[in-house]
């Protein structure tokens, strides 16, 4: 069973997902009862228009988490326009510390997902709150940004985006690093394909990507959504796929007590290994800022 905490946009449809892909049940957990509830029901009535038997239930009763395999947190407030993640920071801070304890109480052996922004430094309070092995919390990070930084390459070069392979390390956010170096289509190199102008092009549309969405419609849905399917997907059927999420670092990169986007092995215990990327100089830089971008945000918190 799946437990998502914020039955708002980003939480329903992912559940939505879970569902219709039939990963899952689903427990649907908001402050606001009625809005789980109703949501609830809206996907089961859809039931049988897309053919899946999954359990969907509503309430705002922490304890109908129990017994979840995955716990994902999507619960705060969401970013506006003009905002920053990191203008989030101690609004929803304070909401995943008090989240969390339910967690522990109720869940004790989940893979708590962490979503809510700034999701990097929602991830290390996540850690730091519920006493959870590192492999056991990770933020969603990258996978999105990740998703973006593929379709952009895609679009420039008018191929599937089925064939684009890629990866984004880093924050979730304005520091956040597409790897050029290790993005292909069908195993070509983009740099084979692409002018340095049009791959800065397609990494400036990355980093802004989430904000030109929140410009336009006021807030991010389905992509979210998607990406949290698609790690739940990994985890309950220990598929093991190379994602780069949020991690608390112990050593790896350089780095330690920061929490950040590093490609993983995603699969049934969570996190099952951190995979280290010999990153060019250029690019290391770039990761070593973003970084201490995080450390910074992570020192502030009130």
């Amino acid at each position: 069973m799946i437990t998502i905490i914020g039955a708002g946009k980003v939480g329903s449809a992912a559940a939505f997902n879970i569902l219709r892909y039939r990963i899952s049940d689903v427990v649907l957990i908001d402050i606001f009862e009625n809005l789980a509830k109703g949501e609830a029901l809206d996907m089961m009535q859809t039931a049988p228009a897309i053919e899946f038997d999954g359990k969907i239930v509503g309430t705002s009763d922490f304890s109908a988490m129990k017994d979840s395999e995955i716990v994902i947190l999507t619960a705060g407030e969401a970013r506006k326009p003009g905002m920053t993640r990191i203008d989030l920071m101690n609004k929803n801070a304070a909401i995943v510390k008090s989240v969390v304890k339910e967690i522990v109480k109720y869940a004790p052996d989940c893979k708590l997902m962490v979503v809510t922004n700034p999701v990097d430094i929602m991830t290390y309070v996540a850690y730091k709150e519920s006493g959870f092995e590192r492999n056991r919390v990770f933020g969603m990070g990258n996978i999105l940004d990740t998703l973006r930084f593929r379709s952009y390459i895609a679009t420039e070069l008018n191929v599937s985006r089925e064939d684009v392979r890629a990866l984004v390390i880093g924050e979730h956010g304005d520091s956040m690093v597409p790897l050029v170096e290790y993005a292909s289509v069908s195993g070509i190199p983009i740099t084979k394909l692409l002018k340095e102008e049009q791959i800065e092009k397609i990494v400036n549309l990355t980093v802004s990507s989430g904000a030109d969405v929140i410009k336009l419609k006021g807030s991010t849905t389905y992509a979210p959504a998607a990406t949290i399917a698609i790690m739940a997907d990994a985890i309950l059927r220990g598929r093991n796929r190379v994602m780069s999420v949020s991690t608390v670092l112990q050593g790896e990169y350089g780095f330690s007590d920061v929490s950040i986007g590093v490609p993983v092995v995603l699969g049934r215990n969570g996190i099952e290994r951190i995979l280290e990327l010999k990153l060019m100089p250029k690019t290391k830089k770039f990761f070593e800022k973003s970084v201490l971008t995080i450390k910074e945000a992570i020192k502030k918190l009130g």
